[in-house]
């Protein structure tokens, strides 16, 4: 066999190689999901989803209510000091 033969063989034993080993790897990983319970996977996701969001709903709320405690909280010791005559406010 000529250098040139034997170099052809090499290489495209390599790329043979190459391709089997890819091919290998995509055939594996398709099965090990299709090894997956994905409807249950999905909903897992959508609950964690919905739980993160009622979280921030929570937060989002309490930060609200916090402002409107403080609203309040003033309108109620502006309608004292109306009441105990210590503003200059007409009815």
């Amino acid at each position: 066999m000529s250098e040139t033969t034997a170099a052809v063989a090499e290489t495209s034993a390599a790329i043979a190689g190459k391709a089997a080993t890819a091919t290998g790897t995509g055939v594996t990983l398709v099965s090990w999901a299709a090894t997956w319970d994905w409807g249950f996977l999905i909903g897992v996701g959508i609950g964690l989803a919905g739980l993160l969001i009622s979280l921030m709903n929570f937060l989002s709320n309490r930060q609200f209510q916090k402002r409107k405690d403080r609203r309040e909280q003033e309108i109620h010791e502006l309608e004292k000091r109306k009441r105990n005559g210590e503003c200059n406010v007409k009815d």
